[in-house]
């Protein structure tokens, strides 16, 4: 909802300015050629519309504004990052570098800037809205129990569980394959591991700084496992820095990773 009423906005202030423009070059002909009465009655009626676009403009921003505020679970606009990296087959992928102005991949509330970095800025309405499935399929890709998806810095990268993965640099198969997500969450002042179920509907946790924002790890390969050695740079710098403790998969809060 958030992101249809920001593109509305945006509608609104480029229909607005265009019609301002047009109002303005009119007044500039007509008021170059000659003076006198006619001229200032001319003013008039230029002046006017031109009031009444930007008091619009201005009202439908103001409002769509406090209307997404009262709605939203957040009570307001929020700015929340979550790490991540994705592995297929024990080789590490990345997203394709963002292009334009903008320097991002995905929406204006929900995208990423070539960072390796979940990017969720603006109202959050819904915090289901901001899930990792709907993080994927704003880059236009994918995320499901069976598919992980995504355009690629050379190509479309599409992982299907239960197909065989490429062993040796694709001499040989290894078994069908499944998609593993596992997350680095910060408690107080340990950073846990677990092994996400229902890793589609995740909503990345609610802060700016990583840590203690997430680490998301996705996986794609043939083994089974309950716990990851790979970690994003970020979180594991905190660890070894001590600023958090580290607790694995299963395993007692330890105060270094990887001991």
């Amino acid at each position: 909802m958030s992101d249809k009423i920001v593109e509305t906005s945006k509608s609104v202030v480029t229909i607005s300015s265009i019609l301002i423009i047009l109002l303005v070059l009119m007044a500039v002909g007509r008021l170059g050629k000659e003076a006198g009465e006619g001229n200032n009655f001319f003013k008039g009626v230029i002046f006017f519309p031109i009031v009444i676009i930007v008091l619009g403009a201005t009202f439908y921003l103001s409002a769509s504004t406090i209307y997404l505020n009262m709605v939203s679970e957040t009570g307001g606009p929020v700015h929340w990052h979550a790490d991540f990296r994705i592995f297929k087959c024990g080789q590490e992928l990345f997203l394709e570098e963002p292009t334009g102005l903008s320097n991002r991949i995905g929406k204006s509330d929900l995208h990423e800037h070539g960072d390796g970095r979940i990017h969720i800025e603006g109202v959050v309405v819904k915090r289901g809205d901001f899930s990792l499935h709907k993080f994927f399929e704003a880059i236009n890709g994918n995320l499901t129990a069976k598919e992980l998806s995504f355009p690629g810095k050379n190509t479309f990268e599409k992982m299907v569980a239960g197909e065989p993965c490429p062993g040796d640099l694709g001499e040989s198969e290894v078994g069908p394959t499944q998609i593993q997500v596992f997350l680095y969450k910060t408690e107080g002042d340990t950073i846990r591991q677990s092994k996400l179920e229902n890793f589609e509907g995740y909503v990345p946790s609610p802060y700016s700084q990583i840590p203690p924002g997430d680490c998301i790890i996705f996986e794609y390969g043939p083994e089974i496992k309950n716990r990851t050695e790979n970690i994003c740079n970020f979180t594991e710098i905190g660890i070894k820095e001590g600023k958090y403790k580290y607790l694995p998969a299963g395993r007692q809060v330890k105060n270094n990773y990887g001991n």
